[in-house]
């Protein structure tokens, strides 16, 4: 009985979570929507993709090498004010696709070696452009 109970107040809490965060008048603003993310992997190098204004861009481009991004132009693409998640293994950054308009991302790989090992010098350069549409 006990467990009836608390999978019925679990419930309860779920279901009162699933309200509309619009006004409570009528004509209310529809509810915020999350924004999407635009995956930038090694496949689009020398490419492009799209990204609408307010869409996460995730640089992901594995752990085959150690990479370095030049820094977002900061007008179409930008870091994000407070980054409060962990990034996954393989991924490099998340920027926030700020206003329409054309972005090249640049990032250099290197050799993965263990510390205290001798390691090859050589760069693997990567270059993809990210085109900001509304």
């Amino acid at each position: 009985m006990t467990r009836r109970l608390g999978a019925l107040a679990l419930v309860a809490v779920l279901l009162a979570g699933c309200g509309s965060l619009g006004g409570s008048g009528s004509g209310g603003d529809p509810s915020p929507t999350t924004p999407s993310a635009v995956m930038v992997t090694a496949a689009n190098d020398g490419g492009t993709v799209t990204a609408h204004v307010g869409d996460l861009v995730q640089i992901a481009l594995g752990v085959q090498f150690s990479w370095t991004l030049e820094a977002p132009d900061g007008a179409v693409l930008a870091r994000p004010v407070a980054q409060n998640y962990l990034l996954v293994r393989g991924t490099q950054a998340i920027w926030i696709a700020k206003s329409v308009g054309t972005s090249t991302i640049r990032a250099t790989g290197g050799a993965v070696c263990a510390s205290g090992q001798p390691c090859p010098l050589f760069a693997v350069l990567f270059t993809a452009t990210v085109n900001v549409v509304p």
